[in-house]
């Protein structure tokens, strides 16, 4: 068994607190690439970029120097830290400033909301890495903890951020940058001072420290708890409304579905509800301990029908990029208006329209909604050409829900 040494410790340190220009240019470069990944909502590109990047180095040697009552080894690591800060965050704002591609991925949104979780990831993302650093040979622990506890994203979700204006993006990235760096040089510190009363150490660390420690760790955590809670809250009432629906619309599909305020908005097609339903489902809520919400339903269909304007008035309103229209060849689309063609080109004289668009059913899961506007020679045809609809996608590798549409 390895035996872990605070002189080990000390070296790896140190080696992390180099400040030079090689370092410093590593540090641009990966910051670069993590922005590039961002920006192209790719996961690898970013992990990448954590493994080369340097900013564990002086993280990790403010804490040691914490650990250790060190002002000097603190002050160092302190001036090397905000150089990095300084030079990642111009980076990004310069890179995002320039980048032809403005919108915020799914990777930038994700650093704009630091949690309990974050912290506890950080907490012992850092004890990994003290003991890590505190052996001979520490393997990859270092280069995974810099994974885990993500320090280059939010650095680029600030200079994202900068560059748009977007101040929330920077308040909410800095914020986990902060718990990120702030527990793990906690951690490093508390496990610093372990290892030294371990090796008999005698301490140096005044209680007055030790308070002013608690007292920062105390106000860095209480806004990632009240945002923990947040969003196990949102995980209960997701899953009630999801068991809500299953159990009281098993014949309607849902295709919108969201909580905003104290209000539950359902977009639905199929049968049509009346207002009597409408209520009776609103007071069924208490049942799924969802009372506290109040109930709004928005029906596509009138009757067993969609109409053509709320089909058009939808689609636009959730995608604005799509044309509910027979030719709308796209290559993304070439199934689905394989679909349209045929059914237009079967049913010349039953069917006046083909409208379609995207969905997205209570489970999150996309699908296409093929909307058929009949004649009226055609309504006598309707459950022949439902079945030839069915037929037809399930040949092109479809998924869609088959609707009809009235005038």
């Amino acid at each position: 068994m390895q035996e872990i040494s605070t002189d080990v410790l000390n070296q790896n340190v140190r080696k992390g607190l180099t400040l030079n220009w090689s370092t410093q240019a590593i540090l641009f470069c990966a910051i670069i690439i993590a922005c590039i990944g961002l920006n192209t909502n790719s996961a690898p590109i970013v992990i990448g970029a954590m493994l080369i990047s340097p900013l564990m180095g002086p993280i990790v040697g403010i804490g040691y120097a914490l650990g250790n009552s060190n002002s000097g080894l603190l002050s160092r690591g302190a001036r090397l830290f905000a150089a990095q800060f300084i030079i990642a965050v111009t980076g990004a704002t310069i890179y995002f400033f320039i980048s032809p591609l403005n919108a915020a991925t799914d990777q930038l949104l994700a650093r704009t909301e630091p949690t309990l979780w974050d912290v506890l990831i950080a907490l012992f993302g850092g004890f990994a890495g003290v003991i890590s650093s505190a052996k001979k040979d520490g393997g990859n622990v270092v280069p995974g903890v810099a994974i885990a506890t993500a320090l280059m994203p939010p650095l680029c979700t600030i200079g994202y951020g900068i560059s748009h204006l977007n101040w929330p993006f920077v308040w909410g990235a800095g914020y986990l940058f902060l718990i990120n760096a702030f527990f793990i040089a906690l951690a490093t510190a508390v496990g610093t001072i372990f290892f030294r009363i371990r090796s008999g150490e005698r301490l140096n660390v005044s209680v007055k420290q030790e308070v002013i420690v608690l007292i920062v760790a105390i106000i860095v955590i209480i806004p990632s708890s009240i945002s923990a809670y947040s969003i196990v809250q949102k995980s209960y009432v997701t899953a009630q409304l999801s068991q809500f629906v299953e159990d009281k619309l098993p014949d309607q599909y849902i295709a919108q579905q969201s909580v905003t305020g104290k209000t539950i908005q359902l977009t639905v097609i199929g049968t049509h509800l009346s207002d009597q339903k409408v209520k009776s489902l609103d007071r069924s809520l208490k049942v799924y301990h969802l009372d506290h919400y109040a109930l709004s339903i928005k029906q596509l269909t009138r009757g067993n029908y969609i109409t053509a304007k709320e089909f058009q008035n939808y689609m636009k309103q959730n995608n604005p990029q799509t044309t509910p229209a027979v030719n709308s060849q796209t290559p993304e689309n070439k199934s689905l208006n394989q679909v349209q063609s045929d059914l237009v080109k079967q049913y010349p004289r039953q069917i006046t329209n083909v409208l379609t668009g995207e969905v997205v059913d209570k489970a999150n899961h996309k699908r296409q909604l093929i909307a058929i506007q009949l004649t009226s020679c055609g309504q006598k045809s309707r459950a022949t050409i439902q079945a030839t609809a069915n037929k037809l996608a399930k040949a092109n590798d479809v998924d869609a829900v088959i609707q009809f549409v009235q005038s």
